[in-house]
């Protein structure tokens, strides 16, 4: 949510903004929008949304994972059968064309773990990414119109940055900031927070 401002750009449009008269009705208005963002609900829905993706992801990984192991002891003990020398010819043939058979296996779900991995992880980070963009749209709408309805004229993220590293709001009192507000007005439409479980006797019985 860092947002990097041509600082001369901004300057010049504010200086001519001024100079045009309307300075009187000129109002700016601050708003932390990182704040804003990370305490939006549907942010925080999301994030855990993405950490049940991860685990289910790592799940599947990990049986994927588990499965070739097995698959490598039988390769190895097919291998070792086939270099036996006190068995027949025959069987050594028998179990050669087994480990090649494991080995091609081995090599078909190696191929298939990596690419389970690099499909689910891509769609995962377009997710997010998605994610971001709608809720940032959200906010900015939201934001959008409880200025205009408090007659603001400008708003700044007062956490945004300039293309040289400094802070874009030098100075503000917060007496026209609209963080807090503005949070109240998003998470106003959150669902209930579910009520905790009732502890058993076993849970409050001294120890």
């Amino acid at each position: 949510m860092k947002k990097i401002i041509p600082l001369g750009l901004l300057t010049v449009s504010l200086l001519a903004f001024c100079s045009s008269g309307l300075a009187a009705d000129f109002k700016i208005a601050t708003v932390d929008l990182r704040k804003v963002f990370d305490t939006y609900y549907k942010k925080i829905q999301a994030e855990i949304a993405n950490s049940n993706n991860i685990v289910a992801r790592d799940k599947d990984l990990n049986d994927m994972i588990a499965a070739r192991r097995k698959i490598d002891d039988q390769w190895h003990q097919a291998e070792a059968s086939a270099n036996n020398q006190i068995v027949s010819s025959e069987e050594r043939a028998k179990y050669k064309k087994t480990a090649d058979d494991l080995l091609l296996d081995l090599q078909i779900r190696g191929e298939s773990i990596s690419n389970y991995y690099a499909t689910t992880e891509s769609k995962r980070r377009d997710e997010m990414v998605r994610h971001v963009n709608d809720l940032t749209a959200e906010i900015l709408g939201v934001m959008g119109a409880m200025a205009k309805d408090q007659g603001y004229t400008l708003v700044l993220d007062r956490t945004a940055v300039t293309m040289t590293g400094n802070p874009l709001v030098l100075y503000t009192s917060g007496e026209n900031d609209l963080s807090e507000a503005l949070i109240k007005k998003l998470n106003s439409t959150a669902p209930p927070t579910p009520a905790p479980e009732p502890k058993s006797p076993a849970d409050t019985s001294p120890t």
